[in-house]
């Protein structure tokens, strides 16, 4: 019976939290205290947290023991706790935000007239562009004034627009402070002063500004390493991994995106806290077993400085990226077991500066994903980052901590978005072992397309294509099965408060006593026939095997191989030639896909989100290159999207109309296509395009003549729609664009007006126009 009790004893002992010194009270404290000044609780919830956060301080005491000397010191220090919590709260309260000099100026649905810089890369969004501008001034009616806020514009007409160009613009401004609305809130959290639709056409650029010799680099970086990956992927995988690696955020369809989002998946291809901590424990787990603790710690923190340079200024980037190098700094000086409290001191310095980043998700994300690395990696794993257990072990780590960082996350999502996928977590077991093959495939695919594009083309297939192929199979089949994207109800802060507090009891619990009997129990058994044919082949380089090798890891890899060789193997072209017509709203777009995998794309609309989503479903497989794009007539509903398709695809040729210029669109494309060096086909009647394989394409334009219409056709542009007629086989398609009835009526009486060989009108399907 004694035995029994003081086994009991000691396993309670075992589960009370060990002393933990007051550095982390003081940290968790002051940021209580300002959490609870800027969500103005109530005084008793004030009271009761400061409460709860005392009784802490006092278990913790109540272990003082533990500590060798100055345990005098140590509890006085603990005794201060409290005291934090004031200073958190007074602090946040005195630095609250300020009214935006633009929303004390009441201007509020005015039409303004402003000038500024281009603050960060701009970003496709339906038609247009948005754009984050440093305001320098403004001018209200007569009246002007410099300014210094920053605004997020958005331009419903396209241009060729870089991050540190100086702007002018009309604009109609909604100031973001006090505003109702969840997206203006959290506009205002990130320090933007208010959202501004332009005006049409009313955009001038003013030139370059002079940026910082490191901006300039790290933009021209930024440029260069998107262009190396969208020549050398398919979309829609080169937009994943430039959003893993330089954080564009623009770079995947809407329908993607939605399926990322329903899986719980969408956390892998953005750039946030989480990410960069991964990016410094991946390079510190992956390199310890062969530099050593200490130079891997360090190769982390260069790491993580030259990533969140590379990024950019944005306030959460960097806020992550000194997160991540305190995490690093923390294993770089041997004090691996501090880093906890060294994460928990820098989050409380962050908020001691600038209060207001507790309310910003991102930073919310930051610090749950670092934490949850910190607190549970050490006991899910015995010697995480030691490198004393060789490569395999460091792999099944580097797998290991995305599940935990996405694990930590997932209660904040379900938070703030009110959704929950429930099939998240498989999907996410699915896909996180790979999440590093992603991440470091991809960069090593940019750096080596610098150098050259036909290189890092062959070489994208085994490093970044079969992991990215992956997740995007993993996303489309999990988005369809039931609990995803499903909508949460009730999830409050006291439930996200639960389920944080069961994350550290369970950290609390030795290592030894949860994982080690089921390794040896298991393991052995298991990886004996895997481990003894490898050996016989040459592996007994790896130390260990049988201890090390992840079985999980393996499982998945294999996954992904299969899976991705069975999806190359499906895609083989067939004999049939293709057309979709595609619904991209206001305006018109067809895409012809012959059985060679030629592709011509008939007019694109003017929203850049509905074409590229259709060209990623219609497309045939791997494929990089438009080889015609067709704009029938010079309107933005049928060509203001090929500004997105270009960033997407390489275009080979665009058909034009011979009056693509009397139009303000028209003028403005003719540049696009000149400064992106795309050749240019101008349509004449008679004229026909070829697209040879084992039956031909074939097209044959039949409108608009080059001469002698009348002035009543030449001032609107849909009278002089590029008429053509794709053959095929015995099967015929009519394209007319926009024109009238004058103008078929025309057609009838005369096909192909001054060509020297008559046309044909049958077709089998007509697009009326």
């Amino acid at each position: 019976m004694s035995t029994s009790t003081s086994r009991v004893t000691r396993r309670l002992s075992q589960l009370r939290p060990p002393y933990q010194p007051p550095l982390l009270y003081w940290s968790v404290s002051f940021c209580a205290g300002a959490a609870l000044a800027l969500i103005e609780t109530d005084l008793w919830i004030t009271a009761l947290s400061g409460a709860a956060l005392t009784l802490f301080a006092l278990g913790s005491a109540a272990r003082i023991g533990d500590v060798s000397r100055h345990r005098r010191v140590h509890f006085a220090l603990l005794m201060l706790t409290p005291a934090l919590i004031g200073i958190g709260y007074w602090r946040a309260d005195a630095m609250r935000l300020p009214p935006h000099g633009l929303a004390t100026a009441d201007l509020a649905g005015q039409t303004v007239q402003l000038r500024g810089i281009v603050a960060d890369d701009p970003q496709w969004r339906g038609g247009g562009l948005r754009l984050l501008l440093d305001a320098e001034h403004i001018r209200v009616g007569a009246e002007h004034r410099p300014i210094d806020d920053r605004i997020q514009l958005y331009l419903p007409d396209v241009y060729v627009i870089e991050y540190g160009d100086r702007v002018s613009v009309e604009a109609v401004l909604t100031p973001t402070s006090g505003a109702e609305s969840e997206f203006l809130q959290w506009l205002t959290n990130r320090r933007i002063a208010a959202s501004a639709l332009a005006r049409s056409g009313s955009l001038e650029l003013l030139g370059a500004a002079d940026l910082s010799w490191h901006q300039s680099l790290a933009a021209d970086v930024r440029r260069a390493l998107n262009r190396s990956l969208r020549d050398a992927l398919p979309p829609p995988l080169s937009g994943i991994a430039q959003g893993m690696i330089t954080g564009r955020p623009d770079g995947i369809d809407p329908e993607l995106r939605s399926d990322l989002n329903d899986t719980s998946l969408s956390h892998l291809i953005v750039i946030s806290g989480s990410n960069l901590t991964l990016l410094t424990t991946i390079v510190m787990a992956s390199s310890a077993w062969l530099l050593g603790r200490r130079p891997a710690a360090l190769l982390a923190i260069l790491a993580a400085l030259a990533y969140g340079t590379l990024i950019g200024p944005d306030p959460p980037v960097q806020r992550a990226m000194w997160m991540a190098v305190a995490f690093a700094i923390a294993h770089l000086l041997g004090r691996g077991a501090s880093a906890l409290y060294v994460v928990a001191a820098t989050a409380a310095l962050m908020v001691g500066l600038e209060p207001h980043i507790l309310l910003d998700l991102s930073f919310q994300l930051t610090l749950a994903g670092t934490l949850g690395i910190v607190v549970l990696m050490p006991t899910l794993s015995q010697g995480f980052l030691s490198g004393q257990r060789g490569i395999a072990a460091s792999l099944r780590d580097v797998a290991l901590v995305t599940l935990v960082a996405t694990l930590a996350t997932m209660p904040l999502i379900a938070l703030h978005f009110e959704r929950a996928a429930l099939i998240g977590l498989v999907a996410n077991l699915l896909v996180t072992p790979l999440f590093s093959w992603m991440l470091l495939g991809s960069a090593t695919i940019a750096v080596i397309g610098l150098l050259s594009t036909s290189l890092a083309a062959a070489l994208s297939w085994p490093l970044a294509w079969l992991p990215l192929r992956w997740l995007v199979l993993v996303a489309e089949q999990a988005s369809q099965a039931p609990g995803a994207g499903e909508p949460i109800r009730g999830f409050a802060h006291a439930h996200l408060i639960l389920i944080y507090a069961a994350i550290l009891i369970a950290s609390l619990r030795p290592h030894s006593e949860r994982v080690a009997r089921w390794r040896r129990v298991h393991r052995r058994a298991r990886l004996t026939a895997l481990a003894d044919p490898l050996r016989k082949v040459g592996l007994e380089f790896v130390p260990n095997l049988r201890s090390h090798l992840s079985p999980a890891l393996l499982a998945g890899v294999a996954a992904a191989l299969a899976a991705s060789l069975w999806l190359s193997a499906c895609s083989a072209p067939d004999e049939l030639l293709r057309v979709h017509f595609i619904d991209v709203g206001q305006g018109d777009a067809a895409l012809i896909v012959t059985p060679d995998g030629q592709t011509i794309l008939i007019d694109t609309g003017e929203q850049s989100d509905h074409i590229v989503a259709a060209l990623r479903t219609h497309m045939p497989e791997g494929a990089r290159q438009i080889d015609l794009v067709v704009i029938t007539h010079p309107q933005s509903d049928h060509g203001e999207a090929l500004w997105a398709i270009r960033d997407h695809y390489r275009v080979s040729r665009v058909f034009l109309s011979s009056y693509a210029e009397g139009t303000p669109f028209g003028r403005r494309l003719i540049q696009f296509l000149a400064d992106q060096e795309i050749a240019t086909i101008r349509a004449r009647p008679g004229q026909q395009i070829a697209f040879p394989g084992e039956t031909d394409l074939l097209l044959d334009v039949l409108w608009p003549p080059t001469s002698g219409l009348p002035d009543r056709y030449l001032v609107d542009p849909n009278s002089t729609s590029i008429v053509i007629r794709a053959r095929f086989d015995d099967a015929a398609f009519m394209f007319t664009g926009d024109i009238g009835v004058g103008q078929e009526l025309d057609l009838v009486r005369d096909p192909c007006p001054r060509a020297r060989l008559p046309c044909e009108l049958r077709a089998d399907v007509l697009k009326v126009a």
